[in-house]
């Protein structure tokens, strides 16, 4: 590792990346727009002032001028509140417009009994801003853990790549010292000229596993700077960024498969997705079977004379249902009602869909943690064998240098020797960086990578 290059961890790797990726961001605003839906569908029963003033006015005449101003409040119950005050004057007032000169307060409530009295629209639109607060949140994790999985599987295959780049230069440096070792001996009359020449060959082709190397370093390096975003929004991998050593990362410490089939089971995030569609279809199927029952609206107003109210007050009490008051009733019903019986069925068959596509995810989720804890295991066991295998090769290999150094064995016994260790450790590498991956993988189909 040069001296001036900063060595970038995976845990430093994810913070970067959980911080300023453009899609983490986006999936805190998903969460931003819940909580406003949430806002708006309160503001569903927010009380409501209001005031509207009509008149008209021709060759110098005030024909009418209506004026009204008044509060409305809605409640739970489908009933509304209602409170205000009317002015009426003019030489042309219809007659039912009247109201006593000094103006007449109203108060009464406009009450749904039939169609919406259980539930309406407001409450519909309320249960299913708070059970999109439930789906942002799913929906963030499931962003974060698919990014993350991806994120890591990039991380570890750069880290895979450095260090490969790492051991061929080594190979290519051990290649070249002998090579020129040889050539010495050659002058000197001790080696012959192929042993020179298969050195060479053997420099040469340390040489073109290098390019390969560096070029899938280089590749490794730019899908590993698509996760990493700055603070600013800009997107550059730091220059001079090197890679830890592979063999001494340690293995995240993870709950058993079974454990984590369990919990992605109870809550993984695109389970929790599903069941939350499922739970806003069922609140649209309460609105939808409300729609089956007909429209009874009442209204019901107490008139003042001015601010005064039951002026037609007698000794039993103040005649509140009968006098000066004004009312309504409307009623409406579809006689076959078949918009309303077909969209229930709707909701219907949409909640069933939805049933079969968690069973489906579910089934698809207790594959993949199988599968990912099969492979986690095996790697592990593979990674152990090539760890033994890379360290018996470097023994043959050093036993080889000592036979050859004492003129017992040949240049191509040491280069065949060396190649094999060579082998080996790049193989040992790659299977530790797999079993990195595998960790993440079982981590992502459980759904907690991202948290």
């Amino acid at each position: 590792m040069p001296l001036n290059a900063q060595s970038l961890d995976y845990s430093a790797f994810r913070q970067q990346v959980l911080q300023f990726h453009p899609l983490i961001r986006q999936a805190d605003l998903q969460q931003e727009q819940a909580c406003a839906a949430l806002l708006r569908a309160r503001g569903g029963f927010d009380p409501k002032i209001f005031a509207e003033q009509t008149g008209k006015t021709f060759n110098g005449k005030t024909y009418f001028q209506y004026t009204e101003a008044g509060l409305k409040y809605p409640t739970w119950a489908g009933l509304e509140l209602k409170g205000s005050y009317n002015l009426a004057s003019g030489y042309f007032l219809n007659s039912e417009s009247k109201l006593p000169e000094a103006g007449q307060a109203l108060f009464g409530f406009n009450w749904t009994l039939g169609q919406g009295l259980l539930f309406d629209e407001r409450r519909a639109s309320l249960e299913m801003a708070n059970l999109g607060l439930n789906m942002g949140a799913a929906e963030r994790l499931a962003a974060r853990n698919d990014l993350m999985y991806e994120a890591a599987k990039a991380y570890w295959t750069w880290t895979y790549a450095q260090n490969a780049v790492s051991i061929v230069t080594d190979a290519l440096k051990q290649a070249q010292v002998r090579h020129d070792a040889l050539r010495q001996s050659f002058f000197q009359g001790e080696r012959s000229a192929v042993d020179t020449l298969e050195t060479f060959i053997q420099v040469q082709t340390r040489e073109v596993d290098l390019q390969f190397a560096l070029n899938d370093a280089l590749n490794a390096s730019l899908g590993l700077g698509v996760f990493w975003w700055t603070e600013n929004g800009n997107q550059a991998l730091p220059a001079g960024l090197a890679a830890p050593e592979l063999w001494t990362q340690t293995g995240a410490q993870l709950q058993p498969a079974q454990d984590l089939l369990r919990s992605a089971l109870a809550s993984h995030p695109e389970l929790k997705i599903y069941r939350t569609k499922l739970q806003q279809l069922s609140v649209e199927r309460k609105l939808k079977r409300e729609k089956l029952k007909p429209i009874l609206d009442v209204n019901y107003n107490l008139l003042g004379n001015g601010w005064s109210f039951f002026p037609t007050a007698t000794a039993e009490g103040p005649a509140v249902l009968a006098n000066d008051v004004k009312w309504g009733v409307q009623f409406s019903y579809p006689i076959l009602n078949r918009k309303a019986r077909g969209d229930w069925q709707v909701t219907r068959i949409k909640m069933a869909q939805i049933d079969l596509e968690i069973q489906q995810k579910q089934q698809s989720i207790i594959a993949k943690v199988q599968q990912y804890g099969n492979d986690l295991e095996n790697l592990r066991t593979q990674t152990d064998l090539f760890r033994n295998m890379a360290a018996n090769y470097r023994t043959l290999l050093d036993a080889e240098n000592v036979r050859f150094s004492i003129g017992e064995s040949s240049v191509f016994l040491v280069n065949t020797r060396e190649q094999r260790w060579l082998d080996a450790q790049l193989k040992y590498l790659k299977l530790l960086s797999e079993w990195k991956k595998a960790e993440a993988g079982l981590q992502w189909s459980a759904g907690i990578l991202g948290e």
